[in-house]
């Protein structure tokens, strides 16, 4: 509430939309009594026993379940960032569709009690809108990510470039929202832009989880420095300040997680398309073997059929002498009867 420079009740961003978000995707809806009360002590220390201290946390709790129901339903839930599709979904319900609603209802109630015409009304609902969407945008996927599942331990050559990252990382963003940017970069030659390859470089070299941790690092230092007068974000007027600076956070933050999800994507189907050529080398293996088994057994097969073949014409030639010399003894004997006759 500290940050809330513009608007009595609006910030620049809202952390604890994401989590809500997070805590009805992870542990289930029956977590809202929590939620509930949870945002109501929050704002009755910072507001007081106020009418916002009551009607806001029940917007805070009717966000967190629509904007968790439509991530459940249409987003794949706590796997939404393995996909670029997921995502984008997860954007669009959770960081657009839901935190529409909480604005809503907190700028009518101020609304309602004349504090604010309707056409003044618009600038606090894109104020608590985009608080909202950008407080779920970078915490609920680093929260997510990071109590989901168990995660792959980095190894000494990981850890040393994560932390050239890091450091990198910070060293720009000082240069650009921090005090760093009134000496080294008076004249706004480093922009913001060049802090975009960094997260680049963690979506395609790191997982998403340390995407999303790049995010908080580089959005909450560009938040802080926009709001304490540092960085090509600071204008005349600190409302377009904000909402320049939630634009540039909801898009390149947007894009970094897309980035990370298309990398998980094909690697998964690079770890697929190996187990399919590992099993397909397997069977192209064990059908050799049985074809060069089946082959050794013919080979034997043949040369059985061989050596029955030459005992029969063996034994078919036996039969055939023994025939003919069966024919030509009674032939050899058959003259000798009538001149033993003639003789007695």
């Amino acid at each position: 509430m500290r940050l809330a420079l513009v608007q009595p009740y609006a910030t620049p961003i809202w952390f604890p939309a994401g989590g809500a978000i997070v805590a009805f995707i992870l542990f289930g809806y029956r977590v809202w009594p929590a939620v509930l009360l949870g945002s109501f002590l929050g704002h009755v220390s910072t507001l007081g026993l106020v009418t916002l201290s009551f009607v806001v946390p029940i917007g805070a709790t009717i966000e967190g379940l629509i904007g968790a129901y439509l991530v459940n339903e249409f987003a794949d839930g706590a796997d939404a960032f393995d996909t670029a599709k997921g995502v984008f979904r997860f954007v669009l319900f959770a960081c657009v569709c839901a935190p529409s609603l909480n604005a809503i209802v907190a700028v009518g109630i101020n609304y309602s009690r004349g504090h604010a015409g309707l056409a003044a009304s618009a600038y606090p609902v894109l104020t608590w809108w985009l608080a909202h969407g950008i407080g779920i945008l970078l915490v609920a996927p680093f929260l997510i990510l990071l109590l989901r599942a168990s995660h792959h331990r980095m190894n000494l050559r990981e850890f040393a470039e994560m932390t050239i990252l890091l450091v990198g990382l910070l060293f720009v963003c000082l240069l650009v929202f921090g005090p760093l940017s009134l000496t080294w970069n008076s004249n706004q030659v480093i922009r913001a832009w060049l802090c975009v390859p960094f997260l680049i470089w963690a979506a395609f070299r790191f997982c998403p989880l340390e995407a999303a941790g790049t995010n908080m690092i580089l959005f909450g230092t560009a938040i802080w420095g926009t709001l304490h007068g540092y960085g090509s974000f600071v204008s005349k007027d600190l409302a377009i300040s904000l909402v320049l600076l939630d634009t540039f956070v909801g898009v390149i933050g947007t894009m970094t997680l897309v980035v990370a999800a298309m990398v998980v994507e094909r690697r998964r189907f690079e770890e697929e398309l190996l187990g399919m050529h590992s099993l397909l080398h397997a069977a192209v293996e064990g059908k050799g073997r049985e074809l060069a088994e089946t082959v050794q057994a013919l080979e034997a097969e043949v040369a059985v059929h061989s050596q029955t073949k030459s005992s029969l014409r063996a034994n078919q030639e036996r039969l055939e002498l023994i025939t003919e010399s069966a024919k030509a003894e009674p032939s050899a004997r058959a003259p000798q009867t009538p001149r033993k006759r003639k003789e007695r």
